[in-house]
């Protein structure tokens, strides 16, 4: 599975678990922009053998966006492997800047921009999954981790380092559209 696909994932578990409410009067937030890749607006971290390994383990060789349950198994995979998840519900903030900063020691407004993203985004996730526990479904795997990757990538999308956006109108529109409809965090 490519970056870019764990990134669109990312985003799709955004939307769907995230609620939308309108911060500004110049976008729609009922009629979304057509989609853009957000990888293609906001470069991420690369390739990642984390992710392609629980990939392999949890989507196999499918073509196409997973289900939602198994977005929700892929992400709990990334985040246990990677180490970043210090209790069921807790992040292992000092696990991710260490990570991060190894893999990027050369571009640390890229470990800024991520770390910041997700200490901003821990709280809201655990608040948003004790309202999705209280549904009382059932789910094969903690939806903690796919709240915590959806709004991390949404803060991350929407607080992008200068050296890896691409300043085109789609990507504008885009980046206008998830900050003022409340996406992320």
């Amino acid at each position: 599975m490519s970056p870019s696909l764990i990134l669109l994932v990312s985003v799709v578990l955004g939307l769907a678990l995230s609620p939308q409410s309108a911060l500004g009067q110049t976008i729609d937030c009922q009629r979304p922009p057509q989609l853009v890749d957000p990888s293609l607006c906001c470069r991420d971290g690369g390739r990642d053998q984390i992710a392609e390994k629980c990939a392999q383990r949890i989507i196999g060789e499918g073509k196409g966006l997973p289900s939602l349950e198994t977005a929700t198994c892929l992400a709990e995979c990334i985040l246990n492997t990677s180490q970043y998840i210090q209790d069921p519900q807790k992040l292992h903030l000092e696990n991710i800047r260490s990570s991060l900063s190894e893999k990027f020691s050369n571009d640390t407004a890229y470990v800024d921009a991520m770390a910041a993203a997700f200490t901003k985004c821990e709280p809201q996730s655990q608040r948003r999954l004790a309202a999705i526990q209280q549904s009382q479904q059932q789910h094969k795997c903690s939806p903690f981790s796919a709240i915590v990757l959806g709004c991390t990538y949404m803060e991350y999308f929407k607080n992008c380092p200068v050296n890896r956006w691409t300043q085109n109108a789609e990507c504008a529109l885009a980046k206008t559209y998830v900050t003022q409809c409340g996406l992320g965090a």
